[in-house]
């Protein structure tokens, strides 16, 4: 509890990051990965293989983008900083273990930034309720023609989660959450398909409800309607279940799965 409130402190991170909650997450990622290091395991692992494959795909490897970077948990850096001239992590808070693992490499540089660049605004007209919520429309490196791969990693589904929560605080009503979260999601699709390079999407489509027998009650969409249009998964490992909330932790009723997809490059 002391080194999660000392974290709390010195972990650089905005104000208006703060108020819409992203370092509060980046902190119950980390209890969360302490309490499920067994179950996330082979998620982690197989998040990693998928970038490890597709980066073989690069005909040149000048520059690296990695979108959601968060604490390094699913990315290779090691890998990826000998691959590549330059390796770039971008998340809106970078935790301190982040900065401590980049340090290693001198080619590895760390950007804070919220990818769909409307965090900023999102605080400043969240209680205007005459004001509409910003659209997103990212372009941050898209003119950069020396990157040649990205990969948004396990962040799609996450886009809009935050903000949802913030916006939940009795300052908006439900349709205009919905409506801010189908569009962050859906510009993020088309910025992938904007960006240089080779670009890889490793991100959970559905939430499972499993009972104690194993056996799925329910499942969940988790990208508010957006559909992976266009995007086709092929060949073995394209898809597999992350044991996200395993049986007892929350309930001894259920437990919760995620089901993954990764294609190695969108615009293929």
């Amino acid at each position: 509890m002391i080194l999660e409130l000392v974290e709390n402190i010195l972990t650089p991170c905005s104000l208006s990051f703060r108020r819409v909650g992203y370092l509060r997450g980046q902190l119950g990622i980390k209890v969360r990965h302490r309490q499920c290091r067994r179950a996330w395991r082979t998620h982690l692992e197989l998040t990693k293989m998928a970038i490890l494959s597709a980066i073989q795909e690069c005909t040149q490897r000048r520059k690296c983008l990695i979108l959601g970077s968060g604490r390094l948990l699913d990315i290779p850096l090691r890998e990826l900083s000998q691959q590549f001239r330059e390796v770039i992590l971008v998340d809106t808070v970078h935790p301190l273990a982040a900065y401590a693992a980049a340090a290693w490499y001198r080619n590895v540089r760390l950007i804070r930034a919220d990818v769909t660049e409307t965090a900023e605004e999102l605080v400043r007209v969240a209680r205007r309720r005459e004001t509409p919520l910003p659209r997103a429309a990212p372009t941050r490196f898209c003119d950069d023609p020396e990157i040649d791969y990205v990969a948004s990693v396990n962040l799609l589904s996450q886009l809009a989660y935050l903000p949802g929560v913030f916006l939940e605080q009795g300052v908006r009503t439900e349709a205009e959450i919905e409506a801010y979260s189908h569009d962050v999601l859906s510009a993020h699709l088309g910025y992938l398909q904007r960006l240089p390079g080779i670009v890889t999407l490793i991100t959970d489509v559905e939430k499972l409800v499993l009972d104690k027998q194993g056996l799925i009650t329910e499942r969940i969409d988790i990208l508010h309607g957006v559909k992976l249009d266009g995007i086709k998964l092929n060949g073995e490992g394209d898809e597999w279940t992350w044991k996200h909330v395993p049986l007892n932790l929350l309930s001894r009723d259920f437990s919760y799965d995620r089901r993954v997809c990764a294609i190695a490059n969108v615009k293929s």
